[in-house]
């Protein structure tokens, strides 16, 4: 019998949907997984996990990080990928900027893992800064929104004076929308601009604080990806039928549906960045023009990575394949004509337990899973309590 390809999956956040959902996508399509998570994460609560450790209590980042070590020396890691942003950052900087305090064989031996599991350290900066990303985007003919990197109010201001208002401003560095904020005039901006996360919490890759652009209108589109040293595997790119919050956010109904400009688009973004492992893309569609602009880039499994499978798209089995050394022979990309919606679990039905969306098209509820059912259906009660 072939051996089985060892992924690790490593998380800290304790309801994030991803690392709970992506054990059974993996395993089913070949790979022995560990989970490594924080006690009582959903990530915990999977059956389809072959092992799950749990990080210590209170551990500093220095403990978190041995413990990542620790666990990929026991599990024989081959590959390791990162359940959420702030261990994606981690990782990222122990390749490239390590602490003299963490110069050591087993952190040596996780950052040639990371290596392995994220591709071209060349490529790190540009996904963490989104001024880098952007250069590197608009050099591979992806359109980005008109905007400047700035490092205070002033040049703030004056970017925004040149672009005229709306627009908006994002931190360099950043997750889930934190310190995103749209602006109408200049004491929007210089407010925006004194609320930025502080550079402890999201430490810049570069020059500057914040991305300061032209603010578009349009469709969102996230392109989910899997890709080996710079090259696309497979993906689909859906939008949002309904979004978790009445101000936008995340989707918590999809449509897929094929995007070729934007599949295409992400083929060479993903060549530029020499991307390995799982990866998810935001773009947004201009209203005007009818182009796809990129967003961000996410590094990493994503609440919808788990889903590629029910649509056709099987994201972890072309991994599988890479990992193996053979030929990924699967549909690449959702076929022209498909259009199908799915109501993400516990998404929507945190948005709205009566959801008429919940009753009328298809879910992802986890029905094979019901340790992690019931972890996600106390969600829930624990966010009225």
């Amino acid at each position: 019998m072939t051996p089985r390809f060892r992924v690790l999956v490593v998380t800290m956040g304790t309801d994030y949907v991803a690392p709970a959902r992506m054990p059974r996508e993996l395993s089913r399509a070949g790979f022995a997984v560990t989970v490594l998570a924080p006690k009582d994460a959903l990530a915990t609560r999977t059956v389809h996990a072959a092992a799950i450790v749990r990080f210590p209590e209170r551990a500093s980042i220095y403990e978190w990080l041995h413990t990542v070590a620790s666990t990929a020396q026991r599990s024989a890691a081959q590959l390791l990928l990162p359940g959420d942003d702030v261990t994606l950052r981690l990782l990222m900087r122990l390749v490239l900027d390590p602490p003299p305090e963490l110069k050591s064989d087993a952190m040596a031996e996780l950052a040639a893992l990371v290596m392995r599991s994220l591709g071209d350290p060349a490529g790190y900066g540009a996904s963490l800064d989104k001024s880098s990303l952007a250069r590197v985007a608009a050099s591979v003919g992806v359109a980005v929104p008109a905007g400047e990197a700035v490092g205070d109010e002033a040049a703030a201001v004056t970017v925004a004076d040149a672009l005229g208002y709306p627009v908006i401003v994002r931190p360099l560095v950043g997750t889930a929308g934190v310190g995103v904020v749209r602006c109408a005039d200049e004491a929007a901006v210089r407010q925006a601009m004194r609320d930025l996360p502080s550079p402890e919490s999201f430490p810049p890759i570069g020059n500057g604080r914040a991305l300061v652009q032209r603010l578009l209108t349009g469709l969102g589109a996230n392109h989910a990806a899997v890709s080996w040293q710079g090259r696309q595997l497979a993906g689909f790119t859906r939008t949002a039928v309904q979004t978790q919050r009445e101000e936008g956010g995340p989707s918590s109904v999809s449509r897929y549906a094929p995007q070729p400009g934007i599949a295409a688009g992400n083929q060479r973004l993903i060549a530029a960045l020499g991307l390995t492992g799982f990866s998810s893309t935001e773009y947004l569609i201009d209203d005007a023009t009818g182009v796809a602009h990129l967003i961000e880039i996410n590094r990493r499994m994503t609440p919808a990575t788990h889903t590629g499978a029910q649509i056709g798209v099987d994201l972890a089995g072309a991994l599988a394949a890479a990992c193996t050394g053979r030929a990924w022979d699967g549909p690449t990309d959702v076929p022209a004509g498909i259009d199908r919606r799915l109501a993400l679990f516990p998404q929507e039905w945190m948005r709205n337990p009566r959801s008429a969306h919940l009753a009328e098209i298809a879910t992802d509820a986890p029905w094979d899973d019901p340790d992690l059912f019931a972890s996600m259906l106390n969600l829930q009660l624990e966010r009225k309590s």
